[in-house]
């Protein structure tokens, strides 16, 4: 028995398939203010929608379907009518390739669109462009899924046919989530976008991209011509404002910046991205402007979580911990942005004293981007109490629920340890930390060096020596290794020979150029050793650096320039006592 594709325009779904009928206009890549304030430089809008008519579609031809192909829709709607559209999706991309109809890849690609299921919308996007090329529909989606999934250029040459039959483009989208592509990437993108601006001048999507990828590239000298051709030719456009503004700051130009976006505000006082990007701009010149204007957004959104987490953070930048406060416990009370609240509530309560409530808090804090230093602060709670046992309890319920971050929850409790100078706490928890874990690297080292700001050197040695046989080629292990032979021992060709291997795996790294000079002039090779010192010295000028290369050049009859080294290292560490140490040692007085 077969069936007409025709039946598929009379199965309802209720309202679930209702909502996804038809396609969805394409999402706009924009910056997310629930992060620190700041300026935005993807300006990407939706594209606006065309004054021309809508031609009526074409009756779909008849196709038959199978029994089994029928049946398959069927219990796909019925799925879906219970709310199990996981099967729905499956059954609809199975039957989609199966029968290769295009409504069936449309109804598909909506349905995966519905579930934000990304794979599945590429799948079912792709393949409906596919069996229906001149679809203007099926390009859209399809090319939107290709923006989704970082296929920037199949999805500009879709948009490219698009503008040929002028349809809605994606030029815009595709520019703003360029961010991450390669150089080469880019570039090859920006090449396709100025070919088409030879025949298309005015065209604001290719004008905002243009810019935009230009600026991805810091050339914002040239981004900012576009910017402003755009805004010339689309006068009032959001977009070109908001890219010309970031370009100006970007620049160096932040009053220009700031004057452009407070004349579009003048003429568009209701443009939320206006007065965001404004907000942003002021957090980077003034944090008071810059709170009204998030004070002013959250009056005209009061349910958007993240002008409420932006308003919260300028408030606390500022001192204005009751504003802050009360920011956070709203998005508390939204279930917004929850763990990021409780973290800058704990660090309110902590401000207060309040330990408790501070522990409270963080304790709260899911991972993510606050986990690490809130699980710090509880930690540097229990530890200014003095109490080591209930740190590293916490710690243990912490490596039992995460067991992946176990290592690095063991560094970050021994480090805290070491702080607050519980010096054999510390020790103790990286011996229980390398029992669970006995060949990793960071974990071995960190205990090496514990060792060494213990003064045992045979202990120090051991873990070092046992790193570097299951991680030969570990340049810090070599490097510490070497070093710390040469400063100590007179075990010279031996250090040599292990700086000697970490500079030839990290020949420009700092610390161990400045091993490698150091055990040249132990060596009694001075006039060797200075030319990695000063290389080191130019690269990182720290305060031991400094202290090597100022003996060497003492040793060499050249004081002055010693004892502007030694200045110099002294003005980038004040505290520093090893350069007066050195300089005490070789009589060289102030």
């Amino acid at each position: 028995m077969t069936f007409s594709s025709q039946f598929l325009a009379s199965l309802a779904l209720g309202t679930l398939f209702a909502l996804v009928g038809c396609a969805q206009q394409p999402e706009t890549p924009e910056q997310d203010p629930a992060q620190t304030p700041q300026e935005s430089s993807e300006p990407a809008e939706e594209p606006e929608q065309t004054a021309k008519e809508a031609e009526p579609e074409p009756e779909p031809p008849t196709r038959p379907f199978t029994s089994e192909t029928l049946y398959a829709l069927l219990a796909a709607e019925l799925a879906g009518s219970r709310q199990r559209f996981d099967i729905a999706l499956s059954n609809y991309i199975q039957q989609a390739h199966q029968t290769r109809d295009p409504q069936v890849a449309a109804r598909a690609t909506h349905i995966a669109r519905f579930m934000e299921a990304d794979n599945a919308i590429l799948d079912a996007a792709l393949l409906w462009v596919d069996v229906d090329p001149d679809n203007t529909e099926a390009q859209l989606n399809a090319a939107l899924a290709l923006v989704q999934s970082g296929r920037l250029q199949e999805a500009f040459e879709l948009s490219r046919k698009l503008q040929e039959k002028g349809e809605h483009t994606l030029f815009q989208n595709i520019a703003a989530s360029a961010g991450e592509a390669t150089d080469t990437q880019r570039e090859q993108l920006l090449e396709g976008f100025q070919t088409l601006l030879e025949t298309h001048p005015e065209h604001r999507e290719l004008l905002i991209g243009t810019g935009l990828l230009l600026q991805q590239q810091g050339r914002y000298q040239e981004a900012l011509h576009y910017s402003q051709r755009a805004r010339e030719h689309h006068p009032g456009n959001v977009a070109a404002t908001i890219l010309e503004a970031a370009l100006l700051n970007q620049l160096d130009r932040s009053d220009e910046a700031l004057k452009l976006i407070v004349q579009a505000l003048e003429e568009q006082p209701e443009s939320l991205r206006l007065r965001l990007q404004y907000a942003r701009l002021l957090t980077q010149h003034d944090l008071a402007l810059a709170q009204e204007q998030f004070e002013v957004l959250v009056q005209q959104e009061p349910n958007d979580p993240d002008l409420h987490l932006s308003l919260g953070i300028v408030a606390l930048e500022r001192g204005d911990r009751d504003t802050a406060q009360e920011s956070f416990e709203t998005l508390l009370d939204s279930g917004h942005h929850a763990s990021t609240a409780h973290f800058y509530l704990g660090q309110l309560a902590e401000n207060r004293g309040e330990s408790e409530d501070a522990l409270l808090h963080y304790l709260q804090v899911e991972p993510g981007s606050d986990f690490f230093q809130a699980t710090l602060n509880i930690l540097d709670i229990f530890l200014d109490r003095g109490d080591t046992a209930a740190a590293h309890d916490h710690m243990n319920r912490l490596r039992t629920r995460f067991p992946d971050r176990a290592a690095d929850l063991y560094l970050l409790e021994a480090r805290s340890l070491q702080q607050k100078g519980f010096d054999d706490e510390a020790m103790s928890t990286m011996n229980q930390a390398l029992e669970a874990h006995p060949t990793h690297s960071d974990l071995r080292y960190s205990r090496a060096m514990l060792h060494d700001q213990r003064g045992n050197l045979e202990a120090t040695e051991r873990d070092l020596r046992a790193l570097l046989k299951y991680d030969p080629n570990n340049a810090t292990a070599l490097n510490a290794l070497g070093y710390i032979l040469a400063d100590r021992t007179d075990r010279y060709n031996e250090a040599y020979e292990l700086i000697r291997q970490a500079l030839a795996l990290e020949p420009e790294e700092p610390a161990i150029l400045d091993s490698m000079g150091w055990i040249l002039y132990r060596m009694n090779e001075p006039e060797e050793a200075l030319p990695y010192l000063e290389k080191a010295f130019e690269a990182y000028p720290d305060q031991e650096i400094a202290a090597h290369l100022g003996e060497v050049l003492w040793r060499l009859g050249k004081k002055e320039r010693a004892r502007e080294v030694w200045e110099q290292g002294l003005d980038e560490d004040p505290d520093s006592e090893l350069i007066p140490k050195t300089m005490r040692r070789l009589e060289a007085n102030p």
